[in-house]
């Protein structure tokens, strides 16, 4: 019988998550420790709000910095997203416009503090483009 590398599916889908966006550890740290950490905290550690895994914006989230990708602290969601929308690095959005005629468009923004939110129709175009020659390339 293989090793038990998990406690719980939870625990597993969580570290998988946290390794897909980028949570990098710091020597000495594991997954399961930031985990144990997560889940035993009871609080907002900026806000001091009580998580509920019923309402969404009192949802427990683990936050890290993107240069880093280090474990920063416990947030809810609400925390959570203020911050994200303050990172310099998430300033491109996209805005998918469906059509009743079957068409789909994708526009990409940027809105940067200080600047206009605006669309470009430049910058909507080099990323197709950049998509469309990664599906070129043979892997």
């Amino acid at each position: 019988m293989p090793p038990k590398i998990y406690d719980s599916p939870h625990q597993q889908k969580t570290i998988w998550n946290w390794k897909n966006r980028g949570l990098i550890l710091k020597e000495g740290q594991t997954y399961k420790d930031i985990y144990s950490y997560l889940m035993n905290i009871e609080r907002c550690e900026r806000c001091g709000i009580n998580f509920d895994d019923e309402i969404r914006s009192q949802w427990r989230c683990m936050d890290h910095d993107h240069k880093t990708g280090h474990f920063r602290q416990v947030l809810c969601h609400r925390c959570n997203s203020a911050i994200k929308s303050k990172s310099p690095h998430l300033w491109i959005n996209t805005i998918i416009d469906k059509r009743k005629s079957g068409k789909i468009y994708v526009y990409f923004t940027y809105k940067r503090k200080g600047f206009k939110q605006k669309q470009s129709p430049s910058l909507t175009k080099m990323i197709a483009y950049s998509f469309i020659n990664l599906l070129k390339v043979s892997i």
